[in-house]
């Protein structure tokens, strides 16, 4: 085993090697954000020259894909549940955890939007199988962690017998710490004092965020704005005490996007290709974005776009809210994703409603995302809080304006009309629908008004940039300061 997966590194010399676990991987698994980060910014580490390998579950959709999987070892260890294995594949740089009881299941998390009741079981086994990759592998410098499905590996390292390694726990997002009943607590294999207001008790509950704050050695989340945000009571989510308190050991790092995935110039999923020198493609995109959606062919009416999960966080109840206002304005709305089944139906509803001004697409489409950001001339993100956001930074890139909330990373990312010089974006002044459509407005105004700010923005959009190589060397920084000690 060992041998096996050193034969994975560069075969150099390298300064470090760094354990990168994560529950979602792009391709091979995605509900969010953090799949797309737990694919890049390894990619981009060992561009850097560190050694670094990414475990993550092997679920059912994965073993779905028929990929050439090399069996690597069968791992055992002892739980609650008595002695349990994990079969560990690997796939390049991936390293899959198998265990079908836990993972080859329909969904990741949950089934017709339950959550599975063994959630708690499922993710401590896989942080258990982490641990234990740990001393397979051998001589790793750095173990990173990310979200609270990965937390506990943090206590399994600490309660173990190995020798400490240091250790990162990235937040992507505070609302979802893994909160479980304390009845569940002897499934943990834990130590009782791990349940303590120190660790992971929370309000006579189990906290599993609170495990990678209080444990890791560095905490950071996906941007600066999100890591100050998160020390307030409006959007620490009852950890915002804790999380002042480990002030710091606590950074932000905006994400960033694949280029080589996101970029209009080479984009094979758009009608037509085009860059900030030639945009004239995005007219064809534009209308090739009205034909699948049958709405009116009408280049002088502004298209409004949105790729998102369907939940109040993102403000799809605000949409909702004005969305009869938009198209008697005169708007056209495009809007992609899945998520509460009460927002599903009513946009449902509405798509009849409105036939030819509002499009509707439910689920996830790969494809459809790149022509709607091509497509596009406005990205609506009315978030109530975001971490990070990777949709306003592809739309910038695609020459669409994104229009956004003042915070988290869609304040780090975003230069807003008024907010200073080369502006390429909107600012909605806050999360409600008086605001929302105001900021609406004046981007009909400004679009039908063929005013030269429209372009101008466009073309600053373009020229910013957000390639992984910088937050990468960020990471380099933090871990080398880790290694350090």
């Amino acid at each position: 085993m060992k041998s096996f997966i050193i034969s994975f590194y560069s075969g150099k010399k390298t300064f470090m090697k760094v354990l990168f676990c994560s529950p979602e991987v792009t391709p091979f698994a995605k509900t969010g954000g953090l799949a797309d980060v737990s694919a890049a910014l390894p990619s981009e580490l060992r561009n850097l020259g560190i050694d670094c390998l990414t475990a993550m579950p092997l679920y059912r959709e994965i073993s779905d894909m028929q990929l050439d999987l090399h069996p690597v070892e069968e791992i055992s260890f002892l739980t609650a549940n008595g002695i349990e294995q994990a079969r560990i594949y690997s796939f390049g740089h991936i390293l899959f955890v198998e265990n079908k009881d836990y993972f080859s299941r329909g969904g990741m998390y949950s089934y017709a939007q339950q959550d599975y009741p063994d959630n708690l079981e499922r993710f401590a086994f896989f942080s258990r199988a982490c641990v234990e990759l740990l001393f397979l592998i051998g001589d790793i410098d750095i173990l990173h962690c990310n979200d609270w499905q990965t937390a506990l590996s943090l206590a399994y390292l600490k309660s173990s017998s190995m020798p400490q390694i240091a250790s990162v726990f990235t937040i992507h997002n505070l609302a979802y710490q893994g909160i479980f009943d304390a009845s569940q607590w002897p499934s943990l294999f834990l130590e009782d004092s791990y349940f303590s207001p120190d660790y992971m008790e929370f309000y006579g509950r189990i906290n599993i965020m609170k495990a990678g704050i209080t444990l890791a050695d560095m905490v950071n989340t996906v941007s600066p704005t999100y890591a100050k945000e998160i020390q307030t009571p409006q959007f620490g989510f009852g950890l915002d005490g804790l999380l002042r308190s480990i002030s710091h050991k606590l950074t932000g790092i905006i994400n960033g996007i694949d280029h080589a995935v996101w970029d209009p110039a080479t984009d094979p999923h758009i009608a037509e290709k085009y860059n900030l020198h030639d945009m004239s493609g995005k007219t064809a995109c534009k209308i090739d974005l009205q034909n699948r959606f049958l709405l009116e062919k009408e280049i002088s009416v502004p298209l409004f776009g949105i790729i998102s999960r369907l939940v109040e966080q993102k403000g799809i109840d605000l949409i909702l809210d004005i969305i009869p206002e938009m198209v008697s304005m005169g708007c056209q709305l495009i809007i992609l994703g899945s998520g509460n089944s009460r927002y599903e139906e009513q946009l449902r509803q509405m798509a009849k409603q409105y036939q030819g001004s509002l499009g509707i697409t439910i689920g996830f489409d790969e494809s459809l995302a790149h022509a709607i950001q091509a497509g596009a001339d406005f990205f609506l993100m009315p978030s109530r809080f975001e971490p990070c956001g990777l949709n306003q930074m592809i739309s910038m890139h695609y020459g669409t304006i994104p229009i956004v909330t003042p915070v988290g990373g869609l304040l780090d990312t975003v230069i807003a009309l008024d907010e200073g010089p080369y502006p390429c974006g909107m600012r909605i002044r806050s999360s409600d629908s008086k605001n929302l459509l105001e900021t609406i407005r004046q981007a009909f105004i400004l679009y039908t008004a063929k005013d030269p700010l429209i372009v101008e923005m466009k073309k600053n959009a373009m020229k910013k940039l957000f390639h992984w190589s910088g937050p990468a060397a960020l990471y380099n920084d933090l871990y080398r300061k880790l290694k350090a000690f």
